[in-house]
């Protein structure tokens, strides 16, 4: 799979982890250390703007304060905004950043569609940059997932992630071929699954 598939597959990936969660899901910060889904999506979105579409003239780059909002520890950039404070970033509104990312993506599909078979050094350089970019948002992925999971894990009405899978009224339950061991399953409090 070339660059630009990858690209449009790693950055869907993204945007699929927030099919069917609300907005204010998308805003958990149970910790200083973790930051909200929304957060996640803008930086990933602003590494590209950053470091591949600065001198795009067609491209339409965001304000520069989102550029501060979502710089996470670049700090020759510029001061990124406090860590623990991402949960407070009502605005954007999540619908801005999801726009911000498809302008972004349009640039960098047409950026990726301007490079040569035979790339010059400096393609070779934003190619390199641009695969570095995708495996930025990989791992924005993991953390995204864990930190809105650590975020639910917080929440007395216990929301999940993703629903149960519903299996059919007129289908059986799977049983395993492995059988159970005797007394049950143990527990670290002495009670077995039967007792």
């Amino acid at each position: 799979m070339g660059l630009p598939q990858r690209f449009r597959t790693i950055r869907q990936v993204s945007e699929d982890l927030i099919h069917g969660l609300e907005p204010e899901d998308l805003m958990l910060q149970g910790m200083a250390d973790a930051s909200p889904a929304k957060w996640h999506l803008a930086h990933t979105t602003w590494f590209f703007e950053q470091f591949l579409l600065q001198n795009d003239a067609r491209h339409q780059a965001a304000t520069p304060q989102w550029h501060t909002l979502f710089n996470s520890y670049y700090r020759t950039i510029g001061a990124p905004h406090r860590r623990s404070e991402r949960g407070l970033l009502s605005r954007p509104a999540l619908r801005h950043v999801l726009a911000w990312r498809q302008r972004v993506n349009g640039s960098m599909e047409r950026l990726m569609a301007q490079l040569k078979a035979k790339p010059s050094p400096i393609q070779r350089q934003l190619l390199a940059t641009a695969e570095l970019g995708l495996n930025h948002e990989q791992q924005h992925q993991e953390l995204l997932l864990m930190d809105l999971l650590d975020g639910f894990s917080r929440s007395p009405l216990e929301p999940a992630y993703a629903p149960a899978v519903q299996t059919r009224q007129d289908q059986p339950p799977h049983q395993s071929a492995a059988p159970s061991p005797p007394g049950g399953v143990a527990h670290r409090r002495g009670r077995g699954a039967e007792g």
